[in-house]
């Protein structure tokens, strides 16, 4: 049997680029890791967000792949731990191996099975690989757009229908027109804006009102830059565009 000495682990560089992945350079492509957490959502007595345990699965996993997914990345294996028994997990897990058949990636999941527990818990992280990044790459000029809608807590369940669909996110990405995108998070369309425009050696001007610090909570939108307009989505807005640092 091989063993994986330190000597080689130092032959790898972690890139530091800033995205919320660890980005691990090894020669022929790039390993790429993501991961995602939610508590207090769940059907649990003390949750204080009270929906089905299957869509926290959906859009704990979701928001991970997605990080991995935007940079070009091909989802290789995942994990999740769940602070709860496994009788109340189950439900979840089922959900996730069914969400992961299209990607044919493996699944390994952890239970609470010493303390009982009355909120629930999840964490979920991706691995993935690439030949190469979808990072950065920006020209002066090009426009920011984002697509789907800033939403957090009870609103990602009554604003569904505003939020950007898995399945279109996964024809943005496939667009050729479209350079780097970025899954927005908790600190909002704006603060996404910054780590886009400084990956690309760039800075920006942008046109959007307060809507624009408002929580994405589980990446309900993205923003990204592109030659031009994607038209197969309806709901993406250009909410700026991408110039030179110390632009007068």
């Amino acid at each position: 049997m091989q063993v994986w000495q330190q000597d080689s682990i130092s032959k790898f560089e972690v890139k530091k680029i800033k995205r919320d992945l660890n980005i691990i350079d090894f020669k022929g492509g790039f390993l790429v890791q993501s991961c995602d957490s939610a508590g207090g959502i769940g059907n649990l007595k003390n949750d204080l967000l009270e929906v089905p345990i299957e869509l926290l699965a959906e859009y704990t996993l979701r928001t991970a792949l997605m990080e991995v997914i935007s940079v070009g990345a091909r989802p290789l294996s995942v994990s999740a731990g769940f602070s709860n028994d496994q009788s109340y997990s189950q439900r979840a897990v089922n959900f996730l191996k069914k969400y992961l058949k299209r990607f044919k990636t493996p699944l390994v999941i952890s239970t609470e099975k010493n303390f009982p527990t009355s909120q629930t818990g999840i964490a979920i992280s991706v691995v993935g690989f690439a030949i190469s990044l979808k990072i950065g790459g920006a020209h002066e000029g090009n426009k920011i757009y984002v697509a789907g809608n800033p939403e957090v807590g009870t609103d990602v369940i009554e604003n569904k229908n505003k939020i950007l669909d898995f399945e279109d996110f996964l024809k943005l990405r496939s667009f050729p027109d479209v350079g780097e995108i970025i899954p927005v998070g908790s600190a909002g369309i704006s603060e996404e804006v910054k780590i886009l425009a400084k990956n690309s050696g760039l800075d920006f001007k942008l046109n959007g009102g307060e809507w624009m610090h408002k929580s994405a909570g589980p990446s309900t939108c993205v923003i990204f830059w592109a030659e031009n307009k994607p038209e197969f989505y309806a709901d993406i807005k250009e909410i700026g565009y991408l110039i030179r640092k110390n632009y007068v």
